[in-house]
């Protein structure tokens, strides 16, 4: 895997008990094992976060009915592209000229 170098600024206290408990030869991995950590820690409770607003949703009844009237609407929209409905669209093209 390949490393890069970053400087950034933490503060004198962390500093202190940073260096009181890790060696400088382990200072990037202790560091890396650290962000690798809050990283995934904070990607799992998003997804938490993520999934209960999901959850909620699945459960608001007028969300769902909302999803029902639009479904609803959605299917007799496909009626308009039927050959049953050609004879609509023509009468309106007549009628604009």
């Amino acid at each position: 895997m390949r490393h890069q170098n970053i400087t950034f600024s933490i503060p004198d206290d962390l500093k202190a008990s940073l260096l009181g408990h890790v060696s400088s030869r382990g200072m990037s991995r202790f560091i890396s094992s650290a962000i690798r950590k809050a990283l995934e820690d904070e990607k799992n409770q998003k997804e938490k976060e993520l999934d209960a607003a999901y959850e909620a949703a699945n459960k608001d009844s007028d969300r769902l009915e909302t999803i029902q009237d639009w479904s609803a609407i959605d299917d007799v929209s496909d009626l308009a592209n039927d050959e049953d409905w050609d004879w609509l669209r023509s009468s309106k093209k007549k009628e604009k000229k």
